[in-house]
C-alpha cells in the first residue's frame, strides 16, 4: 500500500529522541494531514502535542531543530515555520436607564436599528471566551469552542466579554447596548489567562468557523481583537479558505504605536483577507497607540469604550453632575461607596485653594503640582467629604493615593476619590460649583481602550448590515462600508485612517434602501440634532 505523505513525514518525527529540547512549528504538507494517520505512525503523539487541521494541509507539533530541518528538506513539505504568539489588543449597572456608549452612537448604529432586519447573523469572538451568564449577553450566546481543553469557552479575563458587548449587548432597559443587538454570539477561546495564545490556536478556531458554516450555512463574521508582529503562511492559508467560504474576517491593527514611533499593522489584521481596524477617540482623531499602515481598512471608536465585563468581578466608578453621567476612574486606595451633595472647585488643591465653603461638600481639583495624596489630605482637613480630580491634558489617566514614597498613605482613611477627563472637568470647573453624585461600587461593566475595542465596532456593523440585507455578498457589505466611510485624513484612503471611520447607517441606506421607510431619514435627522 502506498504510504501517505504525512505518514512519511511522521517517521521523521517518530525516530527522534523525545527528550531533546523542542519548539512549536507549523508544517505545511502537500497532502491532507489527518489525525488518524498520525495516531498510527507517531510513536508518542502526546509528547509532541500534534494538532492537525481540517481546512489547510498541514499540522502543528513540538519539534527539535533537527526535525524541523529534516522536514524542510522533505519533498512532501511545502513549508515549515515556527509558531508565534498572538495576544489581545487592549491596553456595574450603568446609572439610570440603558446607556448608548459613544462609540455605538458615533458609527450611527441607533439610526440603523430603525431598518427592517430580516436575516440572522453569527458573530464569532476569537478571544478569551465570553461570560455567557452576563445579563446583556446570555440571550444571544450560541456556544463555542475551547482550543486548549474539552470545556466551555468561559472567559477568565474579561477581554472577550468586553468585545462581545460592543458587538451585541442587548437592547434592554439597563446597562449598555451593542452595535448589533440580537446577533448570535459565539465564543472561540484562543488565549489563556495571560491574554496570550499562538497562531495554531487561531487557525483551529477559524477552521471551526468554516466547518460550522459548511454544516449550517448562514452568514458568519469573525472578530479577532488580537495580533502579533510575525506573519504565518499557515494562518494566511486558513484565512484565504475562510474568505472563499464567505466568512468576513475582522481584526484589530495593534496597540504598539507612539506619537514618535508609529508601528505597522499587526497580523492577522495585515493579511489582505482580513478587514484591519484602527482606533479613534470621541473626537474622531487617531489614537496615538493605534498601529497604522497600507493594510489599514477602517478606523472606529477605541478610546474609553464602555462595555460588558465578567459579572461581579469589576468595580464601576461614575459621577452624575447636572443630570449628565460622567464615567470616572477611582484612585487606587480610595474608599468604596456613594456620596451625593454640592461640589466646590478648589483649583490645583494647594494649601490655600480650599475655601471654608468646601466643608461637607465634594472638592473638585485639577491635576498638577503636588501628589494626589497630598491634595486629598488637604481636602479632608478642610472638611470635604469626597474628591473629584480632573486631568490637565488629554492623556490617559490612572492615578493613586498610595505613592511608594509615602509610607503613611497605606493607613490613611481616604475618602471616595475619582478621576475624570480634562473635557469633563473643565465644564464643571467653569461653573465653580453645583450638584454632584460620586459612585464607586461593584458592577458588570467597565471601560477599556485599544484597537481591540475598535475592531468589534466594525464586526458589529457588518453583522448589522447583513441582518438588513441577507442576500448581500461579503464584497457588497465591505464595499458599502468603504464607499460611505467618513474620510478623516487626507482626501481618499490614507495609512492613518484607512478609508475612514465607518458609518453603518449610511452604508445600510446605500446597500438596502428598501429596509427604511419613507420617513426614516426625517426622523433620524431630528434625532441627531437632539
Amino acid at each position: 500500500m502506498k504510504r501517505t505523505a504525512l505518514g512519511a513525514l511522521v517517521v521523521l518525527i517518530a525516530v527522534s529522541a523525545f527528550g531533546a529540547e523542542t519548539q512549536r512549528y507549523l508544517v505545511g504538507t502537500k497532502r491532507s494531514a489527518r489525525i488518524g494517520s498520525l495516531s498510527k505512525e507517531l510513536s508518542n503523539p502526546a509528547e509532541r502535542r500534534v494538532r492537525t487541521f481540517s481546512v489547510i494541509d498541514g499540522f502543528a507539533a513540538d519539534l527539535t531543530p533537527e526535525e524541523a530541518s529534516a522536514l524542510r528538506r522533505s519533498p512532501d513539505v511545502r513549508w515549515v515555520e515556527p509558531v508565534v504568539e498572538r495576544w489581545i489588543s487592549a491596553t456595574a449597572s450603568i446609572p439610570g436607564a440603558q446607556m448608548v456608549p459613544y462609540g455605538v452612537a458615533q458609527v450611527h448604529a441607533p439610526e440603523t436599528w430603525l431598518g427592517r432586519r430580516t436575516g440572522e447573523v453569527n458573530v464569532v469572538i476569537v478571544d478569551s471566551g465570553i461570560d455567557a451568564t452576563h445579563p446583556e449577553l446570555a440571550a444571544s450566546y450560541a456556544g463555542g469552542y475551547h482550543v486548549f481543553e474539552d470545556a466551555e469557552p468561559i472567559d477568565d479575563i474579561g477581554h472577550g466579554t468586553h468585545v462581545a458587548g460592543i458587538v451585541g449587548a442587548a437592547n434592554n432597559a439597563f446597562g449598555v447596548v451593542g452595535i448589533a443587538p440580537g446577533v448570535r454570539l459565539w465564543a472561540m477561546k484562543v488565549v489563556d489567562e495571560s491574554g496570550r495564545g499562538t497562531m495554531d490556536d487561531v487557525i483551529t478556531a477559524v477552521e471551526w468557523v468554516i466547518d460550522q458554516k459548511k454544516e449550517t450555512g448562514g452568514h458568519w463574521v469573525v472578530n479577532m481583537s488580537l495580533g502579533g508582529t510575525s506573519p504565518s503562511i499557515g494562518e494566511q492559508e486558513v484565512f484565504t479558505e475562510a474568505a472563499e467560504a464567505g466568512v468576513i474576517l475582522v481584526a484589530s491593527s495593534g496597540n504598539t504605536s507612539t506619537f514618535s514611533n508609529p508601528a505597522a499593522v499587526e497580523f492577522p489584521a495585515a493579511y489582505p483577507e482580513v478587514v484591519a481596524v484602527g482606533a479613534v477617540g470621541e473626537e474622531k482623531v487617531h489614537a496615538n497607540f493605534s498601529n497604522s499602515g497600507p493594510e489599514l481598512d477602517f478606523v472606529a471608536p477605541g478610546v474609553r469604550i464602555l462595555s460588558t465585563v465578567l459579572s461581579g468581578d469589576y468595580w464601576m466608578s461614575y459621577a452624575r453632575a447636572d443630570e449628565k453621567v460622567i464615567i470616572t476612574k477611582p484612585l487606587v486606595g480610595a474608599k468604596i461607596g456613594n456620596v451625593a451633595g454640592d461640589y466646590i472647585y478648589c483649583g490645583l488643591g494647594g494649601p490655600n485653594d480650599f475655601p471654608p465653603s468646601v466643608r461637607g461638600k465634594i472638592a473638585l481639583i485639577k491635576r498638577g503640582g503636588d501628589t494626589f495624596a497630598d491634595k486629598t489630605r488637604r481636602a479632608v482637613e478642610a472638611g470635604a467629604v469626597a474628591v473629584a480630580f480632573f486631568n490637565h491634558d488629554d492623556t490617559n489617566y490612572a492615578w493613586t493615593l498610595l505613592p511608594p514614597e509615602d509610607p503613611e498613605a497605606q493607613n490613611y482613611p481616604w475618602p471616595i476619590a475619582v478621576g475624570m477627563s480634562k473635557a469633563d472637568g473643565d465644564v464643571l470647573a467653569a461653573r465653580g460649583s453645583g450638584r454632584m453624585n460620586l459612585v464607586y461600587e461593584p458592577d458588570d461593566y467597565d471601560m477599556k481602550s485599544g484597537t481591540s475595542m475598535a475592531a468589534p465596532h466594525v464586526a458589529g456593523a457588518i453583522a448589522l448590515l447583513w441582518s438588513l440585507a441577507p442576500d448581500a455578498t461579503p464584497s457588497q457589505i465591505t464595499n458599502a462600508l468603504i464607499t460611505t466611510a467618513i474620510d478623516l485624513g487626507p482626501p481618499g484612503r490614507d495609512d492613518l485612517y484607512g478609508h475612514g471611520q465607518i458609518d453603518v447607517f449610511a452604508a445600510a441606506k446605500m446597500l438596502v434602501p428598501s429596509a427604511f421607510g419613507p420617513t426614516t431619514g426625517r426622523r433620524i435627522l431630528t434625532r441627531r440634532r437632539n
